[in-house]
């Protein structure tokens, strides 16, 4: 947590970093760039924070095989994906039928942490597999993908390609 306080005409930025020791900074006068600071610094420790949930590869190795659930049941029929966002509604309307606990939800990458029998997982959507490369998404700090077409076959983390779980009409 860190927080954000003026002395005199400056506003100062003060946080706990990872080894526990306090650290205040001098940022402006003005109190919106002071702001902006502090904002970089919370996501900054939060992704230390996510960096710290290790999992080992094995449990990894445990997510594919429950992803890769080789006999899909169409659960609903959607018209149409043309974007991450509608990637996210279709999760959200099915995550409990495939086993999934949401824990958070957010904008930023990545956009989920998921609970799965009492194992976290880091899950990002997309469109396409493949665009996880592209917009050269960080694999180290993200456990699975969350798309709706799975068109990248060396993923180096699991793919959950929503398309087998609906029936497509258009």
């Amino acid at each position: 947590m860190a927080w954000l306080y003026q002395r005199g005409k400056k506003w100062w930025i003060g946080y706990y970093d990872k080894d526990g020791k306090r650290v205040r900074k001098s940022i402006s006068d003005s109190k919106e760039a002071a702001e902006l600071a502090l904002k970089r610094i919370e996501s900054e420790m939060e992704r230390e924070n996510a960096k710290a949930i290790a999992i080992p590869q094995s449990a990894l190795d445990v997510i594919g095989k429950q992803l890769g659930n080789s006999n899909p049941e169409p659960l609903l029929t959607y018209p149409a994906v043309r974007n991450v966002t509608n990637v996210r509604e279709l999760f959200i309307r099915i995550y409990e039928k495939l086993g999934f606990e949401v824990l958070k939800s957010q904008e930023a990458f990545p956009h989920y942490v998921l609970s799965r029998d009492e194992l976290p997982i880091r899950a990002h959507a997309v469109l396409r597999s493949s665009d996880f490369e592209r917009e050269k998404f960080d694999c180290t700090t993200c456990d699975s993908i969350i798309c709706w077409v799975d068109d990248w076959e060396a993923s180096p983390i699991p793919v959950l390609a929503l398309s087998a779980h609906y029936d497509f009409c258009g």
